[in-house]
């Protein structure tokens, strides 16, 4: 990791092959990330448009909506966290982190103690190429290290979106069981431990 002025920067990184078992290094694109600005919006309109972003994110591709959505995040009035990946320096993904005790509901369906959530979607022109489990892998880390209080970073994949557990799985998140969130489909619950990975020094 090498320090930003908003965020921190991953030149290569090791991604676990979960086919293997093994670590593997993988050659990426820099990858950052900062804070998401209210100048991205119409970005995230365009990507919530992607017929394989709008299958599994939530959310109408509207300015006004997604203004509503996000701006009270943005502007720090709510808990959830925005963050945009910015891949060989253009915004190429958008990502979210919460604490689960700020979610009450969703804290008792996941189960898992000390734990910081995240969601994500990668936009086009980065998916399938290996880019998104580098981001998650390197998200994962880097949002345990903002969070000193969580032991673990979970997300919760819908189980028919097989593409975002698989990138997980290749992140080195560990399978550890289903849940039924409120308003979302069937999910399983991968959690990355602080114990699995490196910690960024210099935070």
């Amino acid at each position: 990791y090498t320090p930003e002025a908003d965020g921190r920067t991953v030149r290569a990184h090791e991604v676990w092959c979960a086919g293997t078992g093994r670590m593997a290094a993988m050659s990426v694109p820099p990858i950052r990330f900062r804070s998401l600005a209210e100048s991205d919006l119409p970005t995230l309109v365009k990507w919530f448009a992607e017929p394989e972003i709008a299958e599994w994110w939530n959310q109408p591709a509207e300015i006004d909506s997604v203004r509503a959505k996000y701006l009270p995040r943005i502007e720090q009035r709510e808990p959830t966290q925005m963050w945009i990946a910015e891949i060989d320096e253009e915004a190429g993904g958008l990502l979210q982190s919460y604490l689960h005790v700020d979610y009450s509901e969703h804290d008792r369906c996941v189960g898992i103690a000390e734990a910081v959530g995240i969601d994500y979607l990668i936009a086009g022109p980065h998916r399938g190429r290996g880019r998104g489990r580098v981001v998650l892998r390197a998200f994962a880390d880097w949002t345990l290290a903002h969070h000193p209080d969580a032991s673990n970073c979970v997300a919760t994949p819908a189980q028919a979106n097989e593409a975002s557990w698989r990138a997980l799985e290749h992140a080195g998140f560990s399978r550890v069981g289903e849940c039924h969130p409120p308003d979302e489909p069937l999910a399983y619950v991968y959690v990355r431990g602080r114990e699995d990975g490196s910690t960024p020094s210099g935070m």
